[in-house]
């Protein structure tokens, strides 16, 4: 059931994503969001553009740098959603890519569990236990990570900051989303029923680290992104409970 756990956690770091970039762009100074997103931007849109040129798909334009928009633009690729999907997933792979890039070269500063879900029936309350066991993970992901943070430290300061600009640098476009929700489902299946043909995958040692480490970056990753909309619809409370308390009065005579 790892892959229904996985396939659940990438669907809600999509949500997550996208949710709090909006915010992000919508309500507060978009040029300093850009500026201090702009190491994912890179990475987002060169990811996009890595996998246009391995499916063969025309780039028809590329902006990282621009002061007024960044960006990729494509033709529609020779094979329909395939090809749609691997593109649009690309940035969550980069992103989380470098991510565990950046892990690596700091000695891994917090050290969070791997440990894969257990074994769970395939019937309705299977469904709520492997939801169940996804947030529990999320949980003790964002505790482990918590308790470990030191902030006088260069280095956990430099990997928060690290972790915050990719994971939100996952956000995908609007008409993206639906491709990324339908792949990871049809991937997720095709991966169980798999699996139920005594074809164990994870015995392989490189299919079970990528998916060890996939699972790790995947809680990491939606414990911070949650952490990040909490605060962010928190501050956006109290600024407009202030406008709404402070700024009538301020403006009645």
């Amino acid at each position: 059931m790892i892959y229904f756990s996985l396939a659940i956690g990438l669907i809600l770091v999509i949500f997550l994503s996208f949710t709090t970039f909006g915010l992000w762009t919508k309500y507060t100074n978009t040029k300093m969001i850009k500026g201090f997103l702009l190491p994912g931007t890179i990475v987002h849109e060169l990811s996009h553009a890595l996998l246009c040129l391995i499916t063969g798909t025309t780039i028809k334009e590329l902006n990282l740098f621009t002061s007024n928009s960044t960006g990729i633009k494509y033709d529609k690729p020779k094979i329909p959603f395939l090809f749609d999907f691997i593109i649009t997933v690309a940035p969550i792979l980069g992103c989380a890519f470098f991510i565990v890039f950046i892990s690596k070269m700091l000695s891994n500063p917090i050290h969070l569990n791997n440990t894969f879900p257990k074994e769970i029936h395939f019937t309705f309350k299977g469904f709520f236990d492997l939801i169940q066991h996804l947030l529990d993970t999320v949980w003790v992901t964002l505790n482990s990570f918590k308790n470990q943070l030191h902030i006088e430290n260069i280095r956990h300061i430099f990997f928060v900051l690290a972790i915050i600009v990719f994971t939100v640098s996952m956000a995908p476009h609007k008409q993206d989303i639906k491709h990324l929700v339908l792949g990871f489902s049809i991937i997720s299946l095709i991966l169980f029923f798999v699996e139920k043909t005594d074809v164990r995958l994870l015995k392989y040692k490189s299919w079970n680290y990528f998916i060890q480490e996939l699972w790790v970056i995947t809680t990491l990753t939606i414990s911070i992104l949650a952490t990040m909309l909490f605060i962010t619809l928190t501050i956006m409370g109290f600024i407009k409970g202030y406008r709404l308390t402070f700024g009538h009065k301020g403006s009645s005579k």
